[in-house]
Order: C-alpha cells, then structure tokens, then sequence
C-alpha cells in the first residue's frame, strides 16, 4: 500500500509559523522533554534527577542535558524520528505529571536550528546514540559512549540574528517562566542553585494559615511583581482539580473588560495568561497562578480547550473566591471590611451587572449606616465621612436587619438615602431621631438595594428619607405644631414663591420639624425623573460611547435641582427668627432665605454647582463685611463699657466697701512751656493732697487720641484746666467736663500776664472764677495748694475718709531715699502698691520678688521706710 510523504522544510514552516509563536519556545519544549524523562526514571529508581541548560552564545549552540531515563535504538527510531508519536502520552497513566502528548514538540527545534544533536543513553543499557539531524527528514543514527543514562539534546543556530534567544539572562527569564512549577532542578550554566521554584507555598505542609498567607503573598509579589490585598490558596480536587493561589490585588478595577494578570499551568508547565474566561466575568478584581493536570492544552501548547472541564473549573474557582470573603466576614470582619472597601466599586458593578454574583455576594455586600451613640463601635470603621462627628459603620444587609424592630410575619421598614454625598446630614437627623439609614448614594447601591429586596426569602420595604414622595417620611419629618407654626409655614411659602435655582426651576418649600434642631434646613427629592434615569444608566455602563455619555453628563447637568424640595426646620432657632421678618421684598429678608437653601445645598453636596459655588463665595464676602462691622460695633461698645467700669470704679465708694484713690485729669495745651506748672499741680495733688494727677499725653490708655481722651476724663474725679490762651483742645475738653452730669469740680488756671494784657476769654467763661498764675513764682506750688484748696468742691472731694492715699512714682522715689531703683523696677513698685493702704499691708518677700535678684534684700528697707513716711 502506498505511503502519503511529506515535505520536512515545508513542516518546519508551518509548525513556525502557524503553531507556535515564538522561536524561543523550543527551549521550553526541549526542557519539558527532559522534565519527562526524569520523572519516567523516578518511576524506575525513585531519583529526582536534574536538568542542566549550557548556553555557548559565541557558537550559537545550546545543550540540555538531563539524567533522565535515556533512549535506546528503537525509542530513537519508533518516537524522536516519528512525527507526531509521543512515548510520554502512552505512560501518563503511571504518572499524570508527565507532559509531552502530541508528540510534535521536538520538531519546534528546527524552527532556529541548522543542526540537531541527541546523545542518549537508557537506564539498564549500555549502549550509547549519537542521533543527528541537519534540517530535512533524514537523519543519522550511529553508537556512541555515553557515561551515564539520560539524555543531551544540542542545537545549532542556523543564523547569529537568533543569537540572543540563548543569552543568559534570557535562558533564565524563560525558565522562571515557564519552568518555574517544575519539580525536577533546572541550572544554568552549572549554577550552584536552580532556577526553578519547584516546592510552591500551597504544597508546604505544617504551615499555619498566616504562614501560608505570608508565603504566598511572597510568591505572588516576586514571581508576578504584583502587589496583594488578599490571597486565596486553591486546592481543588474535584470535579476538577487544581491547585495554585488566586490574590485579591491592591489596583482598583473601574470597567468590566479590564485586563486580569492569569497564569495557567498543565502538569506545572506554563501554558499561557491573562485567559479572562478562567474566572467568571464578575471576578475582574481577582488574578491568580493555577495549576490543573485535567485541562486539554492545544497543539501549539500556548491555550487550552474550552470543553467541561474549563468550565467546571471557572465554576468552582469563582465558589472559592466567595467562600474565601464569606469566610473573611465571619472570622476577620475588620480584614474583609478593608477589601470590601478598597474594592467598593468592583463589588458594586460585578453584583449590577451579574445576577449570578449579586445573588452569592448580596448579603456580603458592605453599606454605610449611622451608628447609634447607645450601640457597640466593634463594626465601626474608619470613614471620611466621620470627619463631622457622626458615627459611621460598614454593615451587611443582614446586619442592618436584624437592627430593625419588626415581627417575623410582616416586612421590615429599611429608611436610605440614594442622593449622593447626602447622608451626612441625614445620619445626624437619624441619631437624633434613634433610627437607622443606610446610605445608598455611591455608584449602582439604589438599583442593588432594590434588586434585595426582590431576592428570595427577603421581606423588606424600603424608605427614601431624602424623598419628598417617600410614603413615611413623617417618621422622621413631622407636621409642626403649636404656636410657631402658623410663622414657619407661611416662611415656607414665602421662600416658595421667592427662591430659584441656578436654571430658574422653583425651589418648592415646607415646614417640618426633625431633629437635630441645629440642623436648619435639608434637601429631598421628588423620584427621579425618566430622563435623569436614563443618564445616570448610561453613565452606570463603563462602555456607553463618549458621544452617548456626553449627552448624558448634559441631561444630568441640566435636570440637576428638577424637583427639589427644601425643607425647613421649625425647631430651627435661625429658622423661627427668620419667620418673625414677613416682608419678603426685602432685600436682606431674601439673602437670608437664599442663604438656607445654600446651606442645604451645602450639606447636600451633590448639587454644588460652579453657579452656586460662586453665590457663596459672593455671600460669603457679604458675610465677613457685616462680621467686621459687627466686631467694629464690637469694640465700640468694649469701649464704652470700659469708660463705665472706669467711673462706676472711681466713684466715692460706700460703706464697708474698700477705698479707691481720687484721680484729677489735668487739661493743658501740649507744649513744653506748661511743664513747669504741670510739675506744681502734680506736687499739690499727688504729694500734698494724696491724689492721682492724670495728663493725657503721660497716660494712653487707647490707640486713638480722642478716645484716649475721653477714656480719661470718664475716670477723673475733677478737672484742672489751663485756659490762659483759649486752645481749642483745651476748649473742647473743657467743654466736656462742664457738660457731665456727675458734678465733677472743674478749677481753672490763667497766668496773671495774659490776664493783664487783656486777652480775651470766650464768653462762656467769662463769669467763671480762675486762679491767677506766675509760672517762674518761686512759690508756685503753695501759691496754688493754698488757692486750689480754698475751692469748696475740692474740700468736700477730699474730707472723706473712704478714699486711698495716692502714692506717685516720684513720691516713692523720695520715701524710699537714699536707696535708689531702676526706673523700670520702680515704676513696678508703684503699679502694684499705688496707695499707702497697700504698703501699710504689703509684704517684704513679694516686694523682693519685684525688686529682682541684686535687689531683694532692700525689700525690708523699703518696706519700713514707705510705712513710716505715710504714716508721719
């Protein structure tokens, strides 16, 4: 019978170029052949053999040897010289980890190769072969020595443009990649250690689960460079089996066709990656290395088959990954909290998008809801939102509901919010109100917590708080009653016809009461209209077309604030003073009201437009002008309540109350010329009379010369006015003197010269009596104590018992004589013991403290001698 023949180039070119994709794969088929024949010897002999790969780049040669089980004549003739014959595939039935099956991969060698060599020898036997090739179908078989069993294969590059698929380096990286799983040792170049990992974490035994989980975290951040959240060992043994590691990463997945790092490996050869059909669709945020001997690889060894089996193991691989988080929730909650977090939006859009995984994953799923001040923080985690002081947890659905009251037999009443960045204020209003909501604003929650309540067994009614149209919004929101009532709904109607939105839409208002009254104001919604459902769906599908979506963001944008309802808090403080002011046409009445709706808009967030941003900022500056104003008004008032401290202070105190020194406020032009009678007006009122004599330019007691002025005047008890050239600073203080109503005694000081020269005084004081002057009288002091003191109203000012001694810094100076004082240290001295009451009772070893080191033991000294100068 005739025999078909075949054309051995034309094979080699469509093994090159249909079969296999890369040249330097016949590296990996030569070491699978070699990893072969060590393990059909360890079913002989039981070793472990080995497997050594020598690169010679400078020859383009290299070799791979191995100390397998070797080849006789007939092994050469009837399998490596037969096409499509594979000896591996007969024996796997003694050992499944055995590889080859098609028996084609030799042939891959001559895809780069000029020439072939195989020396052989098998276990048992000692005859050698030497088996040649030179690129065609004929070959040469001949004896040779061989040492030892096993095998080495020996390719020559037909061209030097191959010559880096034989480097090193890139020896090495092929065999971590694709030998890596190998049980038998690979060395490079006659390396000490090998290459290969062999022994993987998920085959140790004894470890403890948080070994394991740190040693296949290891493996997974230095074999795939990938960073881990969460690992899951696979060990699976039937239907399927399988075995490897599957890895929750640390990269957040945003779309349903992103890219999944997967390696696969048949018998622990590397096979091929990133097959996204090896998990369910909905997994895209787990990767994974996995290792299965049931899968049915292709001839060109780069892909699998999808037949049962494939799909039997994306079945149970996805089973594993929600027994793993089941598992987590149970035993590490705050462990899966982290990955549930982290992977919010993947859980989200793998549960909307797939029924299959919303119904394993629905009662997995983590929701933001207020926690109760009475209620335990063991499930409380760490949240942005919980910057405004309100207690945040993560729970499952089934968590919340057995929180909720109800009975067995009737369907619980869940309360949410779905308007995004909207619980905040609606936590708070929950707290105060001793109920439970749970936040579903974040991307696909609104339509997943309806779809639960639709699943099986589940007997739920849902709530929407932050809906006007929402059936019992009254639990929370209450009709007002009582007194203001009738004033904040007819606020509410005011603001109805008044308010408007950035896009002219009217902002519908009512009046309710809820708690927290600090809370002025909230924004509800009526359900969404068609139009803004359907953009926010097409904005849900991450692969809507940019044209599509674009149209969308514009339905959005313009519909934001349709519908809006404003409810205001009767129990408001700011709210009920506002309702008090029912001109609505007033101009300040309507800022007020537009600033609680902004401040709604604010707690909301989701409504914050660039339009109102800048109606804030706007408000905002208005604000802070009034706040200057008012702390001006402020300070104004300080002021004035200071000057009342002040004279209510110098007033002649009563009985049993503590006596306060007399203070006389001088009024003199500012110039040097009167500082010879300023210093006798000070001997007489502070050395002779006991008083305090204040000048306005020694004394300042504000910023400002006027109130400066003023502040002393309110303090004085009487007055002292040189009036010889009518100043006008000294008319205008006089004026006020004169003009209070406490009756303060005014004496007025004119020099003679001026008096005999005829100059004239205005009117007013004219009739008035004045003391004469010379300013270079040598006398000049008692001229003036003699004349001063004949005034009956300083007599009286001065005859009562119940006023201090004043006691000046000049006074001190003198008293304390010949000791002699810092002026710095004196005048401390003199402002804490300012009367001779206060020395009478002052104590050395404070007075030391003031006098500072150098000086303390003067402190007796001066003591004594200021006691006995006030008492003589």
């Amino acid at each position: 019978m005739p025999e078909m023949s075949f054309d051995f180039e034309g094979l080699i070119q469509m093994i090159a170029n249909n079969l296999y994709s890369e040249k330097k794969v016949f590296i990996r088929e030569l070491i699978q052949n070699a990893h072969d024949g060590t393990r059909r010897r360890a079913l002989v002999d039981g070793s472990v053999g080995r497997i050594d790969v020598d690169t010679r780049p400078q020859d383009l040669e290299i070799t791979v040897r191995d100390t397998g089980i070797g080849m006789n004549r007939d092994d050469l003739v009837n399998y490596l010289s037969n096409i499509g014959k594979s000896l591996t595939k007969q024996e796997r039935e003694h050992d499944d980890t055995l590889i080859g099956q098609f028996g084609i991969g030799f042939l891959s060698a001559f895809v780069v190769a000029a020439k072939v060599r195989v020396t052989t020898r098998k276990l048992g036997e000692e005859t050698g072969w030497l088996w040649e090739n030179e690129g065609s179908k004929e070959y040469r078989l001949t004896e040779c020595e061989v040492a030892v069993p096993g095998t080495t294969v020996t390719v020559s590059l037909a061209g030097a443009e191959d010559r880096g698929m034989i480097q090193e380096g890139e020896v090495r990286s092929l065999i971590r990649h694709y030998a890596d799983m190998l049980t038998t040792p690979i060395h490079l170049n006659g390396s000490q250690e090998p290459e290969n990992t062999m022994h993987l974490p998920w085959e140790k035994s004894g470890l403890t689960d948080e070994q394991l989980d740190i040693d296949l975290r290891f493996y997974v951040e230095r074999t795939l460079n990938d960073r881990v959240l969460e690992a899951i060992p696979v060990q699976l043994r039937g239907p399927v089996r399988a075995e490897g590691v599957l890895y929750i990463n640390r990269d957040r997945v945003f779309t349903t066709n992103q890219p999944r790092t997967i390696r696969l490996f048949h018998r622990r050869m590397f096979l091929c990656e990133n097959q996204q059909d090896v998990l369910p669709q909905w997994a895209r945020f787990v990767n994974g290395v996995i290792n299965s001997p049931d899968l049915t690889p292709t001839a060109a060894r780069d892909n699998f088959l999808r037949d049962d089996m494939w799909a039997a193991l994306r079945d149970a691989l996805g089973n594993l990954v929600i027994e793993h988080l089941v598992h987590l929730r149970d035993t590490q909650r705050e462990r899966f909290a982290g990955i549930a977090r982290f992977h919010r939006m993947s859980f989200a859009s793998a549960s909307y998008y797939y029924s299959e995984f919303f119904t394993k994953f629905a009662d997995l799923l983590l929701w933001k809801t207020n926690r109760l001040p009475e209620e335990p923080g063991n499930d409380t985690v760490p949240d942005p939102l919980d910057d405004i002081g309100t207690g945040v947890a993560l729970r499952t659905l089934p968590e919340i509901l057995e929180r909720l009251p109800g009975t067995p037999d009737q369907p619980r009443t869940l309360q949410c919010v779905t308007g995004m960045d909207a619980a905040r204020q609606y936590f708070k209003i929950a707290n105060a109100a001793g109920t439970t909501v749970v936040d579903a604003s974040f991307v696909f929650e609104p339509e997943l917590l309806d779809a639960y309540t639709k699943l099986p067994g589940v007997s739920l009614r849902l709530v929407h708080i932050d809906r006007e149209d929402s059936p019992s919004g009254d639990a929370i929101f209450r009709q007002p009653v009582g007194g203001d009532a009738t004033a904040v709904q007819a606020l509410a109607d005011r603001m109805s016809a008044v308010l408007r939105t950035p896009h002219n839409h009217s902002i519908r208002t009512e009046a309710r009461v809820f708690e927290p009254p600090e809370i002025a104001a909230v924004l509800r919604t009526d359900a969404r209209t068609t139009a803004q459902a359907k953009a926010e769906e097409v904005l849900l599908d991450p692969n809507s077309p940019p044209g599509i979506r674009e149209m969308a963001e514009s339905v959005k944008r313009l519909t934001r604030g349709t519908g809006q309802w404003l409810t205001i808090n009767a129990g408001n403080p700011l709210v009920q003073r506002l309702a008090e002011h029912r001109d609505s046409t007033n101009h300040e009445v309507q800022q007020l009201m537009l600033a609680l709706y902004h401040s709604a808009v604010l707690a909301n967030g989701q409504l914050i437009t660039a339009h109102s941003a800048s109606t804030f900022h706007d408000q905002l500056q208005q604000l802070m002008g009034r706040s200057l104003e008012a702390l001006d008004l402020e300070e104004r008032c300080k002021v004035l309540d200071d000057r009342l401290r002040a004279a209510q202070g110098r007033r002649r105190s009563g009985s049993g109350a503590r006596a306060d020194y007399r203070t006389f406020f001088m009024i003199t032009p500012f110039a040097d010329h009167y500082d010879p009678l300023i210093g006798a007006v000070r001997e007489v009122v502070e050395h002779r009379w006991g008083c305090r004599l204040v000048v306005a330019r020694d004394q300042q007691e504000h910023h400002r010369l006027l109130e400066n002025v003023q502040i002393l005047m309110d303090g004085a008890d009487g007055f002292i006015a040189e009036i010889t050239h009518s100043n006008p600073n000294v008319m205008f203080e006089l004026g006020a003197a004169f003009t209070d109503r406490r009756d303060r005694p005014v004496i007025l000081l004119r020099e003679e010269q001026a008096s005999a020269n005829g100059a004239a005084l205005p009117a007013d004081l004219r009739e008035l009596l004045y003391i004469s002057y010379t300013m270079d009288d040598a006398e000049l002091v008692e001229k003036l104590r003699a004349k001063m003191s004949k005034s009956t109203d300083i007599q009286e000012l001065l005859k009562g018992s119940n006023h201090a001694v004043y006691i000046s810094r000049q006074r001190l100076a003198q008293l304390i004589a010949p000791v002699v004082l810092e002026p710095m240290v004196l005048e401390a001295l003199a402002a804490r013991y300012a009367t001779a009451q206060d020395w009478l009772t002052a104590e050395a070893d404070e007075v030391g403290r003031l006098l500072g080191q150098g000086n303390q033991e003067f402190a007796p000294i001066i003591v004594a001698k200021v006691r006995r100068g006030v008492s003589a």
